[in-house]
């Protein structure tokens, strides 16, 4: 299932919608804080005049898994639970489950792929940042630059009439080139090649999947297990994330200009709501706390209890995916001028 059908199911929930998000202490523990998720669940659900006896019961049953950086999600017909890394603590009862927290759980198990070149045994592997798979190359490919010089019948046969190794080895990478689509076909997930450096840019000059990583990892992959190399490709794609450009397009600006995007709440609510908006962009902590009038198009920021407030951010995103858009959590240095909130839209307000 992709990011934007999870996302969707996950959206079109009937609430109440549970979600807990266990931190745990310096020691990893869980026990208190989880005590205290559930009685402040209860509590909430006993506001709503909701049972919670039939609610609770799988939350009870699933205690012992809990751990730090367990997110459980619950509501009638989804009981699920997630590891998360670095998870924001949180107890929340609402008509949807929390979406920064949602987010959070798509971005740790978005997978991505690392291909190990190697003279001697070239790997590929899925990766998300909990796990880490070696995935078997298509039949009759021969993982190894020596095995592929015997099988392959149109390989140099005299290294004095041609380019030599590196010739070698260039129709080693064509050919793992193909195995590696033919694997991917469809995929959309990024590729890190990991290998020295000159034949990660052998490599780079036969490629043809859209999603290959630069530069890649340098270094030889022939010592490293699958965890070490998960980690050295984890701080590649922590990096680039850090990168402006790379979810909001370069020419936001331009496209503000044109009235398809937005740094303004107000504008970004309105458009939201209205089935404009298709890409919600925003920082983990930003939050805009207030009521919207749909007929007037007016936003009203308060935090009065009398008002009945909502995050209009959290708002707006889950109006934008359920109208088939996408929402990212991004960090600041990723965002334009560093905003906590901008949007792109289908098109401009007439």
């Amino acid at each position: 299932m992709s990011r934007t059908e999870q996302i969707g199911e996950l959206a079109a929930t009937p609430g109440p919608c549970i979600t807990i998000a266990l931190a745990g202490n310096d020691l990893g523990d869980t026990v208190i804080e989880q005590k205290d998720a559930i009685n402040a669940v209860r509590k909430q659900l006993a506001s709503r005049k909701v049972d919670s006896d039939e609610l609770l019961a799988p939350l009870l049953a699933a205690g012992a898994q809990a751990r730090r950086g367990t997110v459980f999600l619950r509501a009638p017909g989804v009981m699920q639970i997630h590891r998360v890394p670095a998870v924001a603590p949180l107890v929340r009862v609402g008509d949807r489950f929390d979406l920064r927290t949602i987010l959070a759980i798509l971005d740790a198990h978005q997978a991505f792929y690392i291909l190990a070149l190697s003279q001697k045994r070239t790997r590929l592997l899925k990766c998300t940042r909990q796990s880490s798979e070696e995935i078997p190359f298509p039949a009759g490919f021969a993982a190894g630059l020596a095995d592929a010089m015997q099988t392959r019948d149109d390989s140099p046969k005299d290294t004095r009439t041609t380019g030599g190794p590196s010739e070698y080895l260039l129709h080693f990478f064509m050919d793992l080139e193909k195995a590696v689509n033919a694997v991917l076909q469809n995929a959309t997930a990024p590729l890190i090649p990991v290998g020295v450096e000159h034949e990660v840019a052998l490599y780079r000059r036969v490629n043809h999947y859209a999603h290959l990583v630069e530069p890649g990892v340098h270094g030889s992959p022939d010592a490293l297990e699958s965890g070490e190399l998960q980690l050295r490709a984890l701080e590649i794609l922590d990096q680039r994330a850090q990168q402006p450009g790379l979810e909001v397009p370069s020419d936001f600006d331009k496209r503000v200009g044109t009235g398809h995007a937005s740094l303004h709440i107000q504008e970004i609510v309105a458009a939201a709501y209205e089935g404009r908006a298709s890409n919600l962009f925003f920082q983990p902590a930003a939050t805009y706390m207030g009521t919207y009038d749909a007929v007037r198009r007016l936003v009203k920021r308060t935090d009065d209890p009398l008002d009945s407030p909502i995050d209009l951010i959290e708002a707006a995103g889950w109006q934008i995916i359920i109208q088939g858009g996408e929402a990212k959590l991004l960090p600041a240095s990723a965002m334009p001028n560093g905003v906590p909130v901008c949007a792109l839209f289908r098109y401009s307000a007439k």
